[in-house]
């Protein structure tokens, strides 16, 4: 079961379980005041981590939104064997 934690405006955080991969788990209603509530990311725990380790992973969990025009240009390229499940193979 996965766990999700989220911030309601009113009561504060909460925390829903999930039997699946259905359903919005990007929003929730608060169990208290049902109130539409926002997922909140948290690092996974890191309290062993070096600190430096740690700072890096905790920055970097909420998700970046990434437009293709800022994605890098490199095209794969393809292998030039007219088999390329055989590349590599004599």
């Amino acid at each position: 079961m996965a766990n999700y934690t989220f911030r309601c405006v009113k009561c504060g955080e909460f925390t829903l379980w999930y039997q699946g991969m259905r359903g919005n788990k990007r929003e929730a209603y608060c169990p208290d005041c049902n109130t539409l509530s926002k997922r909140l990311f948290k690092p996974p725990i890191t309290f062993r981590l070096d600190s430096r380790v740690k700072n890096r992973i905790e920055s970097g969990m909420e998700p970046k939104i990434v437009k293709r025009e800022d994605m890098p240009q490199n095209r794969k390229k393809r292998p030039n064997a007219a088999r390329p499940w055989q590349a590599g193979h004599s």
